[in-house]
């Protein structure tokens, strides 16, 4: 199958083999993670945002909770224009927004700033930080020229290591840098196997045998969770098409039972189901179950499950083989990965009844 890569006029292939580079600069940036001067007081987190933008949150959170126990803060993703009412000046709000004109997370923000001082504002520009260097308010600033999906490694270590760095009394900086490290190296490694469009190349086989069908990803919910969102989230926007999805143990009281109607459109889903060895063994056992069960009105399914050494490497080898996938299905289905226009024209529908 010729595969037309010339629609790709943003080159987001370039940025997918890149991922490594951003992984990368954000350990050299590490040193520059702005420095609260007291934590005593905060007692909770929260991460507003929106899209790509809170993917970054709910993988730091999943790392953080999975990865670092140490940290008992709890933390929030909120994806609201509006604050939940315990936020407080006990709350440390981080307001992620890759444009920083995200208009859910700035009226969040703005909100947050009444109830709390205790902020920070990551963003390539935007009005956020033009409100963060107005009031005083720590700023990340990264890099622009990226659709913000496509920036999850800035965004996320922005994230995560602001959290480790003020909130993690026993991390370190060569702790994080060298676990940090270990994903760039894994990154760059199997860039060299995903970006090139080969008979052996498992991504493009994945998204070849996910063409023409509505994939349903099932995970659990603790550990893998964030892929699940993830995985789903790149597929209909890269490729442009419908995905959806549920976790496990859950669906298993509910959704399991109506794999049977309407009959005639079962053939049309392909089922992927993303396991960890870290999952609960009852979950794992539920997961193989699951899929034998649906497999007898729809057969079309696979099992991913990540081999790498650390469950920080397992979550980012299988996000960043889903990326390709999603990549790789685009280009079959004859879709420039990069533009979303009908979020595009959604937004100015919206904009035009303000």
């Amino acid at each position: 199958m010729e595969l037309n890569l010339a629609i790709d006029s943003s080159n987001l292939r370039q940025v997918l083999m890149d991922y490594h580079i951003q992984v990368r600069e954000s350990i050299t940036k590490i040193k520059q993670i702005p420095k609260l001067d007291d934590t005593s007081k905060i007692n909770k987190i929260f991460i507003f945002g929106m899209g790509g933008s809170a993917i970054s949150g709910d993988l730091a959170n999943c790392i953080i909770k999975n990865i670092y126990p140490e940290i008992d803060i709890p933390i929030y993703v909120i994806r609201e224009y509006d604050i939940p009412v315990f936020l407080d000046n006990t709350s440390m709000v981080i307001a992620v927004s890759y444009s920083g004109n995200t208009e859910e997370t700035l009226s969040a923000f703005n909100f947050s700033r009444e109830r709390t001082s205790h902020l920070l504002g990551i963003s390539s520009g935007g009005n956020l930080e033009t409100i963060c260097k107005e009031n005083n308010i720590h700023h990340i600033q990264i890099p622009s020229g990226f659709q913000p999906r496509a920036a999850l490694g800035y965004l996320f270590f922005s994230v995560l290591n602001f959290i480790l760095f003020n909130f993690c009394r026993i991390c370190t900086l060569s702790r994080t840098t060298i676990e940090e490290q270990i994903i760039a190296d894994m990154l760059e490694e199997k860039s060299k196997k995903y970006a090139e469009p080969t008979d052996d190349n498992i991504a493009l086989g994945y998204a070849k045998q996910l063409l023409g069908k509505v994939p349903v990803v099932y995970s659990s919910s603790s550990v893998l969770g964030i892929v699940n969102i993830r995985f789903r989230g790149q597929i209909q926007e890269n490729a442009k098409t419908l995905a959806f999805g549920n976790f496990i143990p859950e669906m298993n009281h509910n959704e399991i039972n109506s794999w049977k109607y309407p009959a005639n459109l079962l053939h049309h889903f392909f089922n992927i189901y993303l396991i960890d060895k870290s999952d609960h063994p009852q979950v794992q056992k539920r997961i193989h179950a699951t899929k034998e069960m649906i497999d007898k009105s729809n057969p079309n399914s696979i099992i991913l499950q990540s081999n790498e050494d650390s469950l920080f490497s397992r979550i980012f080898d299988l996000i960043y083989l889903g990326d390709w996938i999603s990549y790789y299905l685009a280009i079959l289905n004859n879709q420039d990965p990069t533009p979303v226009p009908v979020i595009t024209e959604f937004k100015k529908i919206i904009s035009n009844n303000n």
